[in-house]
């Protein structure tokens, strides 16, 4: 399943994790500790998200453990998104 990354609205830094359809997959979250962690929505297309390594010591590394786990591509899902 490809993913698609657009920063989350609110005061922290986070993006929203949706699917070319425009259903929600999940969420990235940075931490305090300079730490991405990866959450699942709660539906049925997150299921292997729900596997992911859930922190990750970078927004990319977060995306290609997405990628890597819905076997798929993570992109933002525009330029001005990064």
């Amino acid at each position: 399943m490809d993913v698609l990354v657009t920063p989350s609205p609110g005061p922290r830094k986070a993006w929203d994790l949706t699917d070319r359809l425009g259903r929600k997959v999940g969420q990235i979250i940075s931490s305090a500790e300079d730490e991405f962690i990866i959450t699942a929505a709660e539906t049925r297309l997150d299921a292997p998200l729900s596997k992911a390594q859930r922190i990750q010591p970078s927004l990319d590394a977060a995306m290609d453990e997405i990628a890597k786990c819905l076997r798929g591509v993570c992109q933002f899902s525009r330029k001005e998104d990064r």
